[in-house]
């Protein structure tokens, strides 16, 4: 953290916005006005005097209309986190091609998530579990927001339902990650109120947030329970890393609790793959046969 920096550099981006009636730079009177905030508190930011908080910087960032980069070098240079900037379908794509070259050989289930909670990728073995086709995952998970999965009804979801017994202790537990990740800063307030314009996925903000604890959401040991066809209770531990590559991502490494799971993973990779079975109501594809 550079007070000094910091200061020089709202004082540059300042004295860049002109005054409309004089084309002179604003003051910091023009920047209060602008940002809601006190001409002396912002002569104390400029002089390095102080560290700003980071919604103070923040109002001073859309005040003085600054870019991305020029916002996110002020958040670092006052020690902030950089703004959360969700990741597209390339940004995944790419994540789960360099994933993919590293954990070909990878025998245990695993997926990919990005840090607001949407699920990017899954190996073959995942699928499997949950009795799915790639086609299946790729129409009603990938990539979809976690609001969404409270909106309508999905097969997909009512598959993972059925297998895991602990499915919506599992759902609170991702939401709890979400909010973990915007008080962080990692995820911009309009999309949190974005998505808790969704009833059910705001009952379940409302809940973990007097109930549930903060998460770290790197290196987390989360335990899940799969309730497989033919095989019985399967029990994982869950462990949340960061993706080296890009840090909006995270790896969730499935491991065996115990000897009957790891078995059980044996005779479940030699099975037959999922075959198609009737569309989901929410998006149309040909979901797998619930015999699968």
């Amino acid at each position: 953290m550079n007070g000094a920096i910091l200061g020089a550099a709202i004082r540059s981006f300042r004295h860049r916005r002109l005054q409309l009636h004089s084309g002179k730079p604003w003051t910091l009177e023009d920047l209060a006005v602008a940002s809601d905030g006190d001409a002396g508190h912002l002569s104390r930011i400029e002089r390095g005097a102080m560290l700003p908080s980071r919604a103070t910087l923040l109002r001073i960032a859309q005040a003085l209309e600054l870019t991305l980069p020029e916002t996110e070098f002020l958040l670092r240079s006052a020690g902030f986190a950089p703004l959360f900037e969700p990741p597209g379908a390339e940004d995944a794509a790419r994540a789960a091609r360099w994933l993919a070259t590293r954990a070909r050989g990878y025998l245990e289930p695993l997926t990919l998530y990005s840090i607001d909670m949407r699920i990017w990728a899954v190996n073959a073995l995942w699928l499997r579990l949950m009795g799915m086709t790639p086609a299946w995952f790729r129409a009603c998970m990938q990539g979809r927001e976690m609001a969404l999965q409270f909106a309508a009804p999905c097969s997909a979801l009512e598959r993972q339902a059925t297998r895991f017994r602990d499915f919506e202790t599992l759902r609170l537990r991702s939401v709890a990650r979400l909010r973990t990740a915007a008080i962080q800063g990692h995820i911009p307030q309009q999309h949190v109120e974005r998505l808790l314009a969704e009833p059910g996925f705001r009952a379940r903000w409302e809940q973990v947030e007097s109930a549930a604890p903060s998460f770290t959401l790197s290196g987390e040991q989360s335990v899940s329970e799969i309730d497989y066809p033919g095989q019985g209770v399967l029990r994982f531990d869950n462990w949340w890393c960061p993706l080296q590559i890009d840090p909006r991502f995270l790896v969730i490494l499935h491991l065996p609790h115990d000897p009957q799971t790891r078995q059980a993973l044996v005779a479940i990779r030699h099975e037959a793959r999922p075959r198609e079975g009737a569309p989901c109501p929410a998006h149309g594809y040909r979901c797998a046969k619930a015999a699968a």
